[in-house]
């Protein structure tokens, strides 16, 4: 049952111990556990929490997402341009995934990245190239080749005319598809139209292979001089889903029906529940999306806790549940 307990707002939650820092929120306990809120202004100024780097802090609401070293070319003079970013996966079919890019802080790659059908090559470094990533980070004037700085090789592409790096395990090779301005940063959409992979990556064990990368961005910690340090890490565990019977058998994708009719097929339903349950499916899916439907409500009810139950695998409780239940 969700908590009734109120939930303070970090204004209202102001550090009252003495000699607090002005600014500095205190933790403070709301039922079982300790939780501060922040508003968007608050966030925007980072909060500061005793005895935390305030840094460190904000990346609680800024999670890990996947490093890459994009490698673009400048579309006025042709020289290469290396940038860390970060990354997200969108589609398998095709392949495409998200840069994002920093407008102020990566102008080079922003220019570079600006137009559909520019080239690319994301790179995925692993825990060894620690020091060449951030190397490729620091600011040098256009022109400049962080690569070089960084003691990378080029490694010819297939596809794109972009190279990619050698030092890098994973190189995928893409073209921009949409570019769309949020706030500070640019989401450039990319197709990966080819890829590398080192052959030594195909005898791993997959523990093995996340252990080694790709790298995440994890958060920016401050230094001696009140500045940033952008801080990596990898996988360290493999945590598996259950699977079926939690779900259907060909995985989320094959939907609510083919997860009841693989129950049945396995032995936790009878082929009287499992039409039943698939009547009310079908049913359901037939009403007007509307929360006020008392139909659909019921349905959703019965629904709910069947697949509650089935996710549990509480199958005593699931047979009585599916034989109290009257007909619509």
């Amino acid at each position: 049952m969700a908590s009734t307990a109120p939930v303070l707002t970090a204004v209202q939650a102001l550090d009252a111990t003495k000699g607090g820092v002005p600014g500095t929120r205190a933790l403070k306990r709301h039922g079982p556990t300790e939780r501060l809120v922040f508003s968007a202004e608050e966030l925007l100024e980072r909060p500061r929490v005793p005895g935390i780097d305030r840094t460190v802090f904000y990346f609680h609401f800024r999670p890990a997402r996947p490093a890459d070293i994009v490698v673009t070319r400048d579309p006025d003079t042709g020289e290469i341009d290396f940038t860390p970013q970060t990354f997200g996966p969108l589609t398998d079919h095709p392949l495409t995934i998200c840069l994002h890019t920093n407008r102020s802080a990566s102008p080079h790659s922003t220019r570079n990245l600006g137009r559909v059908g520019a080239e690319a090559v994301v790179a995925l470094p692993g825990p060894e190239l620690v020091r060449q990533t951030w190397v490729c980070a620091v600011p040098m004037p256009r022109g400049i080749c962080e690569g070089e700085a960084a003691e990378l090789t080029l490694l010819p592409s297939r596809v794109v005319s972009v190279p990619g790096i050698a030092e890098c395990p994973v190189n995928l090779e893409c073209r921009v598809e949409f570019v769309r301005q949020q706030y500070s940063h640019n989401a450039v959409f990319l197709k990966v139209v080819g890829a590398s992979v080192d052959e030594e990556l195909l005898s791993m064990d997959r523990l093995d292979i996340i252990r080694r990368g790709p790298t995440y961005e994890v958060d920016d910690a401050t230094n001696k001089w009140g500045g940033a340090v952008e801080r990596l890490g990898t996988n360290h565990e493999l945590l598996e889903c259950p699977g079926f019977p939690v779900g259907p058998k060909a995985g989320p994708e094959a939907g609510a029906a083919a997860w009841i009719r693989d129950l049945q097929e396995a032995g936790h339903l009878s082929k009287a529940e499992c039409d039943r349950v698939l009547a009310w499916l079908t049913a359901l899916d037939e009403l007007p999306a509307s929360p006020s439907h008392e139909a659909r409500q019921t349905l959703q009810q019965r629904l709910t806790r069947v697949f509650e139950l089935a996710a549990w695998e509480e199958w005593d409780a699931l047979h009585r549940h599916l034989s109290m239940q009257s007909e619509l």
